[in-house]
């Protein structure tokens, strides 16, 4: 056998592809030999022409602005989550702008993500509220599902506070009331949202709030089953309960968004652990800061509903959204309160962003997260200002001698002048010799005076005489 016209025609076949090796109508020659390959190994044919791994068609460059999906075109990337990829796109049917949600390009072949895809979309279909984002449309095209929404211009709840600092009571108040409206609507249709955090939560330019991301909600009546095991929603908000292993109800929807009006007033959370397992021993058994800890200026009215809010026992939080809605102190209720501009204490702000630590937390939170220490710190100095005011009150009256009087008082007690030593001396004559009389004799200095000099010193400066 020719080896080299061998080899060629195996490179031939090879060439043809998966279509096969020959053409239709080309007649079978049953004179050639087919050498067969040795055991454990492939014939060369076989491996150039067996079906290659499927390539995802959706890259990074194809969904670039000017892309068309459908009647829709790309105009700017959004941003992206864990559920989803969000598009700015034209809808040229209907000359309108729209939101694009596709799922990340990793997920597309999960059967799992696609159901909780689509299972979205019918929980945000149901939905009729001003306060929830609007779906439009389900599509299916080879890119996959695609969510089309209502787009609307502003920044979630999480970006404001990282650029502008905590809300203030009244700017809160008016933020959770209109959260909590849409949290109504979608509770009494039978939705529990299970991950209302401040990245799902927006505030439109105007002020408006509406709900977004339904990608984890439950729809309780189609008889979904419980979680099994798995912890659904984020874990710096989720409900203790959720954590048990128990299924979500509606107060668990009150647990998170408690949570996220704590950091809306506070500029941080209530846990803020680095591992999975401290967040989660804290959200079922560690008791929650006091919000005013970090904000002095909270309204105790406030502060109250914050805590009952977040109780780890659902019959002891609010137990529906309504009830918390009612509770916080609303400031439409109060014409004082009422502004140029309407009823929104959001738009008295300025519209610049502040300056925030690299961190992103507010200098406010900051400082706040500081103050334990501060206060100890306080109390040191306390300590030795007190100290050093005894000791001053004790020198004043006279329990600590002076450093200088005795240092006054030696150069009077080194001895007797000259003239009085003199006369001392004359006098001890005179006593000495009976036969001499005279009238200037002075007397003897006491015994004492013989007494070592520092023992006098010392007496005198005590008061001794």
């Amino acid at each position: 056998m020719d080896i080299g016209k061998e080899c060629a025609r195996h490179r031939r076949i090879a060439g043809n592809g998966a279509g096969g090796s020959r053409k239709r109508d080309e007649p079978v020659d049953s004179t050639k030999k087919v050498e067969k390959p040795a055991v454990g190994t492939r014939p060369a044919a076989i491996r150039q022409t067996e079906p290659a791994a499927p390539v995802n068609v959706l890259t990074s460059a194809s969904f670039e602005p000017g892309v068309r999906v459908g009647c829709y075109t790309i105009l700017d990337k959004l941003g992206e989550g864990g559920m989803g990829v969000v598009y700015k796109a034209q809808d040229t049917s209907l000359e309108r702008i729209v939101a694009l949600k596709f799922l990340p390009p990793h997920l597309f072949h999960n059967l799992a993500f696609m159901q909780r895809f689509r299972t979205e979309a019918q929980a945000q279909a149901r939905l009729n509220s001003p306060n929830v984002v609007t779906l439009f449309q389900l599509i299916e095209v080879p890119a996959g599902l695609v969510l089309v929404m209502e787009y609307v211009e502003g920044e979630t709840l999480d970006q404001r506070i990282r650029n502008r600092g905590p809300l203030t009571a009244d700017e809160a108040a008016w933020v959770f009331d209109q959260a909590l409206r849409g949290v109504e609507s979608a509770h009494a249709m039978g939705i529990i949202h299970r991950d209302l955090k401040p990245n799902n939560i927006f505030i439109t330019n105007s002020g408006e709030v509406k709900l977004m991301d339904f990608g984890v909600a439950r729809i309780l009546d189609r008889g979904e089953p419980g979680p099994g095991g798995a912890v659904l929603g984020t874990l710096l908000y989720i409900a203790p309960e959720q954590i048990n292993g128990r299924e979500a109800d509606f107060r668990s929807d009150v647990y998170t968004l408690g949570i996220s009006l704590f950091e809306a007033v506070t500029g941080r959370l209530p846990f803020e652990h680095k591992t999975d397992y401290r967040l989660m021993h804290a959200h079922v058994l560690e008791c929650p800061p006091s919000p005013r800890k970090f904000k002095r200026d909270l309204p105790p009215q406030l502060e109250a509903v914050i805590l009952k809010a977040i109780e780890k026992d659902p019959g002891r939080r609010f137990q529906t959204a309504a009830a918390f809605r009612e509770a916080l102190p609303n400031p439409a209720r109060n014409p004082a309160r009422r502004n140029a501009s309407g009823l929104n204490p959001l738009l008295q702000r300025p519209a610049g962003p502040t300056t925030v630590p690299p961190s992103g937390r507010t200098a406010r939170a900051l400082l706040a997260r500081c103050y334990p220490a501060l206060q100890i710190l306080g109390a040191i100095w306390l300590d030795m200002v007190l100290l050093a005011a005894v000791a001053v009150l004790a020198f004043w009256l006279g329990f600590v001698p002076p450093p200088n009087r005795a240092a006054r008082i030696a150069p009077r007690r080194l001895g007797p002048p000259a003239a009085t030593r003199t006369q001392g001396s004359a006098a001890f004559k005179t006593r000495s010799n009976p036969g001499h009389a005279t009238s200037a004799a002075i007397p003897l200095a006491p015994a004492r005076q013989q007494l070592p000099l520092k023992y006098d010193v010392l007496r005198r400066a005590w008061g001794g005489s």
